[in-house]
């Protein structure tokens, strides 16, 4: 009975998600990987800038989401510009989406700010792996179905010495798959506003707090508010609540300038969920290669 009980959990469970409910990837460490979900962030960290990201959600949980990003994004020298490319691999159930996509930002300076905007383009190859499902009984209409599907953003962000704010629509063009007259994915409009302060203490304790909210057509309103304490420049330690889902804790390595090495844990909260799973896990790693002769603004913290 219970394992019964938790396989008509998990087809609803993908079933929402695939068909009505977010279809972009939630990151716990959305404050560290900006360009996942606004282009405009492209260029930001003032130096040519790689980002791996993995992310096993539910762990434990057959079907659950896992996600992969690679992201590079860099200024173009001497020029108010910035450039950035990302491939995100997205498995959840029977489905694999790969997407590329590219980004571009243009920088208007004010004072010790920068205000950019962006935009993005790229496409995804949406695979839905019916062969592959372990059912009673199999009906021999559903294939294997394979399509390519574009995509249009765009986005804000502002920078400053001391605070950011970014207002980014990284999904604005809504697509589906239908088979037999069923809808099978249905990709809507995705909304994101972020923002982040930093605070000095102390000479060695910097408090940063961060907020990011998701809106989704035909889902519920979804957000983050997360904390960081920063110590020595150096150790971030971090606890995010996504309400009513988990609770996140954070982890941050700073080496030196250049190298960034992150880690996260979501506790599940979820009542449904908990049946089934107890947390999830995000792994990070971000190298940055600088040149001296750039305007570096706040490139530690935003």
């Amino acid at each position: 009975m219970r394992s019964t009980k938790l396989s008509v959990l998990l087809v609803a469970l993908l079933a929402v998600h695939l068909v009505s409910g977010q279809q972009q990837a939630i990151f716990s460490q959305y404050m560290f990987n900006g360009l996942a979900i606004n282009p405009a962030y492209a260029g930001s960290h003032e130096s040519l800038s790689i980002t791996a990201l993995s992310r096993w959600q539910w762990v434990g949980f057959e079907g659950a989401p896992n996600t992969q990003t690679l992201t590079v994004h860099t200024p173009v020298r001497g020029k108010n510009i910035g450039l950035g490319l990302q491939f995100v691999r997205d498995e959840i159930g029977l489905s694999t989406e790969n997407s590329l996509q590219t980004s571009y930002a243009y920088k208007v300076y004010f004072g010790k700010g920068v205000l950019s905007m962006g935009l993005l383009a790229g496409f995804s190859r949406f695979n839905l792996h019916y062969a592959d499902a372990r059912v009673l009984t199999f009906d021999p209409s559903l294939t294997n179905i394979q399509q390519t599907l574009p995509n249009f953003g765009a986005g804000l962000f502002y920078s400053g010495e001391n605070a950011y704010l970014g207002l980014s629509a990284p999904v604005m063009l809504r697509s589906s798959i239908s088979e037999n007259g069923v809808d099978l994915f249905a990709r809507q409009s995705h909304y994101f506003l972020t923002g982040g302060m930093i605070f000095n203490v102390n000479e060695q304790l910097k408090l940063k707090p961060n907020f990011l909210i998701r809106v989704v057509e035909g889902a519920p309103l979804g957000y983050d508010l997360n904390l960081n304490a920063v110590i020595r420049d150096m150790f971030w330690l971090g606890i995010s609540a996504r309400p009513p889902e988990s609770i996140n804790f954070l982890f941050e390595f700073q080496a030196g300038d250049q190298l960034r090495i992150g880690y996260a844990m979501d506790y599940i909260m979820d009542n449904a969920l908990g049946l089934v799973t107890t947390t999830s896990h995000e792994f990070m790693i971000n190298y940055r290669i600088s040149r001296r002769d750039r305007r570096v603004v706040t490139p530690r913290y935003f």
